[in-house]
Formats: structure tokens, sequence, C-alpha cells
């Protein structure tokens, strides 16, 4: 029997996939029925298998299942590219990524084995975890920083549901892939817009 992974996995690479394409084109500058096929032909580039395997498990094989956060933020691109209608605004994306950024730092560099803490073992059930993870979800709520509320609850159903094989929270809701997107974001700006700085010769 196919596993639930088996399937959800090179859909979710399949959808980042059509996501970085409509977003490369700028899709939505095209007529609606351009859009479409477009989007038609790139779907099937991405799942027709080539040599036993698609372009969409090829690219899971790389980059692994992949968490909540980036497939809600693929799904809202795709949505964007094809309608010309935002589901998000700045300010929830811009929430979105601190919240993944500040997640980051506090996962990856201790669970390299730098100290004998380990936040991703938290992952794995832990009271303190789903508690933090309950109020961080409800101040967004309060806030109305639906973003973060529907990343969560996504990835909280996809873990409860056995969507992947990792039993560890932390993979449904962040992955490298989406905290790199985060820094960038929030870093980028930055960069461009940083004033130079006058120095006498």
């Amino acid at each position: 029997m196919i596993s639930a992974s088996a399937i959800l996995g090179p859909l979710g690479c399949g959808l980042l996939g059509l996501a970085a394409v409509a977003s490369v084109i700028r899709l939505r500058r095209l007529p609606v029925r351009a859009r479409y096929a477009v989007m038609l032909v790139a779907a099937l580039a991405a799942f027709v298998p080539i040599g036993g395997l698609s372009i969409a498990a090829y690219v899971r094989g790389v980059t692994g299942d992949l968490s909540a956060a980036t497939l809600v933020l693929a799904g809202a691109a795709c949505f964007t590219q094809l309608t010309g209608r935002t589901l998000t605004g700045h300010r929830d994306k811009q929430a979105l990524c601190w919240l993944l950024a500040l997640a980051a730092a506090f996962l990856y560099p201790f669970a390299l084995g730098w100290t004998r803490f380990d936040p991703y073992a938290l992952g794995f059930g832990s009271v303190e975890f789903v508690t933090a993870l309950l109020l961080i979800t409800v101040a967004a709520w309060v806030t109305r920083l639906n973003l973060i509320v529907l990343v969560v609850v996504v990835a909280a159903l996809a873990f409860l549901a056995g969507a992947y094989e990792s039993r560890n929270l932390w993979d449904y809701l962040i992955d490298p892939l989406v905290s790199v997107y985060a820094l960038v974001r929030l870093l980028a700006p930055r960069i461009i817009f940083r004033q130079p700085t006058n120095r006498s010769p």
C-alpha cells in the first residue's frame, strides 16, 4: 500500500515548482487563459515520470518533505499569479517571516550539537513546545495575523494525520528552504535600500 508520504511529498514539491515558475515569469501579467495553460504545462512537466521518477520526486530527493510554511506560501503565490488577487498582505508575510527566522535561529544552531540542549527533541510531543505553539497561534489570531494561524493549523492537521514519515512536529512547521526565504525577505530590503555613508577621502 502506498503511504501518504509517498503521495503528499512529491505533490508538495510540485506545488513549490509551480509557484517558482509562476513567480519567475510573472504569470499574472499574461491573459487569463494563458495563465492556466502555462500552469497546466508546468504541472505536466513536474509530475510526468522521467526515467521512472518525476521532476517533483527528484526535487523531493533534494529538499525532503516540505513544511506547512513552505506549502502555504507556495499555494498563496500560485493563487496570486493565477487570479491577480492576494491572499495575504505585507504585514502577514512579514510577521510569518520574523517568526520563521526566530524559529530557525532557535532550532538549527542548537540542533547541530553545539550544546547539550537539543530543541529538535521538543518536537516529539513536548508539552511545553505544544503549549508555546498554542499561545503563539492564539496571539496571532487575536492580532489578525492569519497567515501564521493558517500555517500552524495546516502543520498540526498534517502531523495528526501522519502525512509524512517524520513524527517530529518541527518538520511539519519549518524547513531549511523556507528559513532561507524568510531571512532573504527580511534582509534584502535593508541591504538594497541602505543609504551609503559619505566618507571623506
